[in-house]
């Protein structure tokens, strides 16, 4: 029996993004949860390129993340114009979205929306 979902909003829907750095949510405090579920769509990109990196992170202090369990080794890259949904057992404290574009011109409207399933006792 699942736990019950209570909605999250990691990027506002059309957020835009531009240049080549990290942009991260802020951490948030996942204690209560044990599964994070999230829908991120994206269309193609400006600037040249077609990838774009997409980690979801966690942490047990905020200063060092690493990727969730059951992440695989390496971020995911969403198609363009498609709602791609992830699912994520949350094992530590924090959690994070940090996305990442390749190059300086790049320019990426998206949005990541989903919910948390909250730990059953």
């Amino acid at each position: 029996m699942a736990g019950q979902l209570t909605p999250l909003v990691l990027i506002p829907r059309y957020t835009t993004y531009s240049g080549s750095q990290d942009f991260t949510t802020i951490g948030m405090d996942v204690t209560a949860y044990q599964t994070v579920i999230v829908n991120f769509w994206r269309p193609a990109l400006i600037g040249g390129g077609t990838d774009i990196a997409v980690y979801f992170e966690e942490s047990t202090d905020q200063n060092s993340w690493s990727e969730c369990a059951g992440s695989p080794s390496q971020p995911v890259n969403p198609l363009p114009n498609q709602e791609t949904q992830y699912s994520y057992t949350l094992s530590k404290r924090w959690f994070r979205l940090r996305l990442v574009l390749p190059n300086t011109t790049n320019v990426v409207t998206c949005y990541a929306v989903g919910f948390l399933e909250e730990r059953l006792s």
